[in-house]
Order: C-alpha cells, then sequence, then structure tokens
C-alpha cells in the first residue's frame, strides 16, 4: 500500500516545518523566558502559522482514506462548538477562536506526523530527543540550586518565577519550559526514544555511548524534576517495552543482557552527587503528597484520587456547566484571561472536565469518545506492530497513550507533545516503501 504522491520538494518542506513545530516545542518557554520576554504573550501562539503552513503543504496526505473519518468527526466537533460558544456560551469570539484552532490546526497534525514520517524518521527524532536530554538535565540540575528567583528560573515574561514548590526547601525546575508540566512530558517522550534506538536498530559505539549518557541523564533527571508524573510515565514506558519485547517474541538472552544494562545504568546514574542530592527531597515530596491524596485508604486512595479521579470526576460534576456548555475557549488561561482579566482556570485543570464544561454534555461527550478511539485505535497499531516484529510504536504509546485519552489542551506545551508523540507514535509503524515521491521538474 502507498501514501498519495508528492513531489520531492513538497514532502521535504512539509517534514522541514513538522520539525520546526517540534524544535519550537522543545524551546517556546526559553523564547519567552529568556531570549524575548517581552512578546511572552504571543509567542504562545508561535506554533500556529507553522502548524498553518504544514496543514496547507500537507492537505493531500490528510485526505487520505485512514485520516478521513477522523478528521470528518474532528472538524465537526470544532465547527459545532464555535458556533455553540458564540450562541449561547460566552459570545466572545476571540476566545472562541483560540479553543477552536486547537481541534482545527493543532490535532490535525497527529495524522500529518503519521503521514509524513516513517520508521527511519521516528528514529531520527529519537536521536534528537537524547541528544537535547543531556544538557536538559544539566539545566534542570543546575536549576534546582539556584534561588527561584535567579535568572534560570525566571517565568515567562521575564518575572516571578517558573519554579514549583517541591520539598525540603528545594522546588521542581521547568527545563526550559514553562511549567514543571513541559519537563514531564519531555523526559517520558526522551525515555521512549532511548528504548526505541535501544531495541529499534543495530547498535554501534558511538551509538551506545549515547544511550548510556541519554540514560544516566534520565535517571539523574527523576530525583532533580521531584515529580511522581515523571516516575509514573517511566513507568509506563516500561511497561511498553516489556509488552513489546514479549509480543515480539524477543530471544531470552538479548533481553535479559539488555535489563542488566538498564539496571547498572540506574545505579550508576544513582551514584551521581546530582541524583543523591535531591533524593531525599524527591522521597519527601512522594510521601507529603501521597498522605494528601489518600485521606485514610492509602495506596488505594491514590488511585482512587489521582489517577482515576481525572476521569469519574468529569461526569459526577456534569451539572455543573450548562448542558450546551459555556463555550471553547473558555476552559484556557488566555480565556479567563479575557473573560475576567485573571489568568486562571475558570472550569477545571481536568482535561475531561474541561472539554464538558466548555462543549456541555452530548458535544462533550462525542469529543471525548472521539479521544478515547484514537487511543484505542493507536493500541491495537502498537500491538499488531509489536506481533509482527515492529517493537517501536507499543514503546512510544507508553509516553503517548494517555495524553492522546486524557492530557490536557488548553496548555500549549501538553497540547504540542500530546500532538507529537501521538503523531510518531503512530509513524513508527510505517515502512519506508510507505511513502511515494514525484521528483521536482529537472530531477526526472
Amino acid at each position: 500500500m502507498s501514501g498519495p504522491s508528492l513531489t520531492t520538494a513538497h514532502w521535504r518542506q512539509l517534514r522541514l516545518l513538522l520539525w520546526l513545530y517540534f524544535w519550537l516545542l522543545i524551546f517556546e518557554g526559553a523564547l519567552r523566558k529568556w531570549m524575548i520576554p517581552s512578546l511572552s504573550t504571543p509567542l504562545l501562539l508561535v506554533r500556529d502559522p507553522v502548524a498553518l503552513l504544514a496543514l496547507w503543504r500537507g492537505a493531500p496526505l490528510l485526505l487520505q482514506r485512514r485520516f478521513q473519518s477522523w478528521l470528518q468527526w474532528l472538524f465537526g466537533i470544532a465547527f459545532a462548538a464555535f458556533f455553540l460558544a458564540m450562541l449561547v456560551g460566552h459570545r466572545d469570539l476571540i476566545t472562541a477562536i483560540f479553543g477552536t484552532r486547537i481541534l482545527l490546526i493543532h490535532l490535525p497534525l497527529i495524522f500529518l506526523y503519521a503521514a509524513a514520517f516513517d520508521r527511519e524518521g521516528v528514529l531520527r527524532f529519537a536521536k534528537a530527543l537524547l541528544l537535547i536530554s543531556l544538557p536538559m538535565t544539566l539545566l534542570i540540575v543546575a536549576q534546582s540550586n539556584l534561588p527561584d528567583g535567579h535568572i534560570l528560573n525566571v517565568a515567562p515574561g521575564g518575572e516571578d518565577t517558573a519554579a514549583f514548590t517541591g520539598a525540603l526547601g528545594r522546588s521542581r525546575p521547568p527545563g526550559t519550559f514553562s511549567f514543571i508540566n513541559g519537563l514531564v512530558s519531555f523526559f517520558t517522550l526522551a525515555a521512549a526514544a532511548l528504548f526505541a534506538r535501544l531495541y529499534g536498530m543495530r547498535q554501534t559505539p558511538a551509538r551506545l555511548l549515547l544511550l548510556l549518557a541519554a540514560g544516566l541523564g534520565l535517571v539523574v533527571a527523576l530525583p532533580v524534576s521531584i515529580s511522581r508524573s515523571l516516575l509514573f510515565g517511566y513507568v509506563l514506558v516500561v511497561v511498553a517495552v516489556v509488552c513489546a519485547m514479549l509480543l515480539s517474541r524477543t530471544r531470552i538472552l538479548p533481553l535479559i543482557s539488555s535489563l542488566i544494562a538498564i539496571l547498572l545504568v540506574v545505579l550508576i546514574g544513582s551514584s551521581i552527587p546530582a541524583f543523591r542530592d535531591t533524593s531525599e527531597a524527591f522521597s519527601a515530596r512522594w510521601t507529603m503528597a501521597n498522605e494528601s491524596e489518600s485521606g485514610e485508604d492509602g495506596l488505594l486512595g491514590v488511585i482512587q484520587n489521582r489517577v482515576l479521579g481525572g476521569y469519574t470526576s468529569a461526569f459526577e460534576n456534569r451539572d455543573a456547566a450548562p448542558i450546551l456548555g459555556m463555550g471553547i475557549g473558555m476552559g484556557t488561561n488566555v480565556g479567563a484571561q479575557r473573560l475576567t482579566g485573571e489568568r486562571t482556570f475558570l472550569i477545571a485543570e481536568g482535561s475531561w472536565d474541561a472539554i464538558l464544561g466548555e462543549l456541555g454534555l452530548p458535544l462533550g461527550f462525542v469529543f471525548i469518545a472521539w479521544r478515547v478511539a484514537l487511543g484505542w485505535f493507536l493500541l491495537q497499531l502498537s500491538l499488531l506492530s509489536a506481533s509482527q516484529g515492529n517493537r517501536m510504536p507499543l514503546i512510544f504509546l507508553g509516553a503517548s497513550l494517555l495524553g492522546v485519552i486524557s492530557g490536557g489542551l488548553s496548555q500549549p506545551t501538553s497540547l504540542g507533545f500530546l500532538v507529537v508523540s501521538a503523531g510518531l507514535t503512530w509513524a513508527a509503524a510505517n515502512t519506508p516503501s510507505y511513502v511515494v515521491l514525484i521528483p521536482t521538474p529537472g530531477q526526472a
């Protein structure tokens, strides 16, 4: 089966745009904090023109039959949400446009990544993630050891601080991002990238050296981040790796050798001073947060309140919003700023709560069902690929599945990682023979 024909020049331009979207996702916060802080607010939309250009250049790819039903439902939800916002919701045009652009401009890029790249392309993204993870780890170590008011910890706009309260006097460092959630998404995806390159290609001494260095960085980043979410992300990736290895019928000896190598990396990483210095704060944060969330129910309470609560609360609180919703975009900080003059969550922080609050129960449920269906499809695709010997989609699914189903859409960084991780998961299932190129004039 072959994809639609595009000229070589068009393919190159599309891929460059999707790479630019990726790089801006990583360094958008750095632009807003350090490089151009005076343009912090406009830079919230820095990826939007890139996304628009990519959609224009890659429009023929979105006409593939495998994408049509997904996009038809998505665009239908978007237009219905826009008109509901203007007719019975908040009725603010800018807020409605800002919210609708998430569905019309950003989420369709998932399918462009899936159409424009194959396994080899995904491995290049994986290499980029591992190369970035090394300086990112050094950056967060520095941020962790500096006062919250230091320039490295400054918030977007060059004021206040982006560091978030951790434990034992240490704050959670944001890296190049504007908030800790970006750092968590980055290192979770980098963990998937490490295993994808470890089990998805033949190793050379240079490649093994990169894997070793990146692995040490990922190990050190965990306690330095003081983030339980990052630990949860690592666990999901490891579970996905184990499933991929079992389904692909990996021989027992290479599997044991790899696990021993990973264990050694963890042991070496745990001996690094930055790891030891922050481990106590990470443990204290874990204990305090678990006690506050579990109540008298222990671990069961944490699972019920922290994990399942994000899904069940949306429907438990469904009567708090009008049946047709308050209007798309109202759950974003930009919408809150326009409607109330303050940056806050007017509806809810949870993604499903925000969806039902903005779109109302009928349309909100349809959109949630769309996201769950996409997650289910990626799971099926990944399992099938693993059973046929391609482990990469299932490995990346460990970093993307929860984002697809219930990741936040209102915060630009979490939205961007949702798009990139889901797109790479799907693209990893493509073989190089999928893409058909037409030479540009003069190349034939």
